[in-house]
């Protein structure tokens, strides 16, 4: 025992073991910008660009083929066809989301793509940059070192990157909001936060979830300014391309419905039809606890809400990465030595499934099967903690 406590200590050891984390990283992120550069195909490029032409990005989304035959879309697609493949176009967000890659537009579609993964990579820069001055600031840098660093290594990270997704963007900018909270007058930010939050519903099926923590930190006039702006802008969309309100909000839905597939761990995979009723379920358990826990809480309450939003709607495993941030639970001393010691090996094993383990197995029915009980054992075990369980009590005294 006497020997591990020196090796876990020991400098020389702990130097080693970031440099093998920096040089799997490394080697993650190079191979992933090698995959944006060749495959990236989820920007929605070519859903803005159609938008921005007047054109119903959702009808497109429903007749495969027929959006190449635009000359100003053509070369999106080329990018895919040159190399053999085919890509249609997958307009699954709401209009006024699609109108925050509009600059995007003014570029070719390679000139974009390499924008975009750029961007990806300061957001990365951001997101670690943002949650050490929050949830993390009474992490050692050892310890945050090392957290972010797996995050990088990881598989979903790599795969974010290769594919273009936006849970980096919209993360990033849920962060920013979080930062911004915390480091300014109310008055003076609460233009700044929905500005933020506004943003960050890029990818709603994780912010959606995560926007309660600003119902904890009773930020309320800004949940309600940035969701109004997504309305008005709806609004504004449904009159440039002709089409009713009604239409503008159910399409992207069901082009969205028609994408989603069999192989994730959230609760449409396990559940299948009831998967909505037992999301409302644990959504009103949020709520309630979003209401009802103390001001001290915001670290647990945080990874909370981050492990139930990647699995209460269907998310792929690139979006996987995002839990490094549930580690905010482990930043407090919410539950005894010994429990801590439990969810802490639980959350390891979580990680290193969810990085590493998966990929040997290429994700088939049994590995995503024991990853998802690993999962939803260790989120019911951090809500139930982080709901009984108040700092204070296990501060070393």
């Amino acid at each position: 025992m006497q020997s591990l406590m020196y090796l876990k200590d020991n400098r020389i050891v702990k130097a080693a073991f970031i440099a093998a984390l920096a040089a799997l990283a490394a080697i993650s992120v190079f191979q992933g910008i090698k995959n944006a550069m060749a495959f990236s195909q989820d920007l929605q490029w070519d859903a803005a660009k159609a938008l921005a032409m007047r054109l119903d990005p959702y009808e497109l989304s429903r007749s495969p083929g027929e959006a190449s035959r635009y000359p100003e879309l053509a070369g999106f697609y080329e990018l895919f066809t040159d190399k053999g493949l085919k890509q249609d176009m997958e307009a699954n967000q709401f209009p006024s989301l699609l109108a925050l890659l509009l600059p995007l537009t003014f570029l070719p579609p390679y000139a974009a793509r390499l924008v975009w993964t750029t961007c990806s990579l300061l957001f990365t820069a951001g997101i670690v940059f943002l949650l050490k001055r929050t949830f993390f600031e009474e992490t050692g840098r050892y310890a945050y070192a090392a957290i972010t660093l797996l995050m990088l290594a990881g598989t979903p990270y790599r795969n974010q990157i290769g594919v273009g997704q936006h849970t980096l963007f919209s993360f990033f900018f849920f962060m920013l909001a979080v930062y911004i909270d915390r480091r300014m007058e109310k008055g003076i930010s609460c233009v700044l936060i929905s500005l933020c939050l506004f943003v960050s519903y890029f990818k709603y099926t994780l912010t959606g979830v995560l926007a309660l923590y600003f119902v904890y930190r009773k930020r309320y006039k800004e949940l309600i300014i940035s969701v109004l702006a997504h309305v008005l802008l709806t609004m504004a969309a449904s009159a440039w391309i002709g089409k009713s309100f009604l239409y503008m909000i159910t399409a992207p839905l069901g082009v969205a419905s028609a994408l989603s597939s069999s192989g994730g761990i959230d609760f449409g995979t396990f559940l299948g039809r009831a998967w909505p009723m037992a999301a409302a379920a644990v959504l009103a358990v949020l709520l309630f606890m979003a209401v009802k826990l103390p001001e001290n809480m915001e670290g647990a309450f945080f990874a909370v809400l981050t492990l139930w939003s990647l699995v209460l709607v269907y998310h792929r495993t690139y979006d996987m990465f995002v839990l490094t941030a549930a580690s905010a639970f482990f930043c407090k001393k919410y539950t005894s030595e010994k429990v801590r010691l439990i969810l802490f090996i639980w959350y390891a094993l979580l990680i290193l499934t969810a990085y590493f383990i998966l990929r040997i197995f290429s994700e088939n029915s049994e590995s995503m099967i024991a990853f998802g009980m690993i999962y939803y054992s260790f989120a019911a075990a951090v809500t139930y903690f982080t709901y009984k369980g108040v700092p204070e009590r296990y501060d070393e005294r």
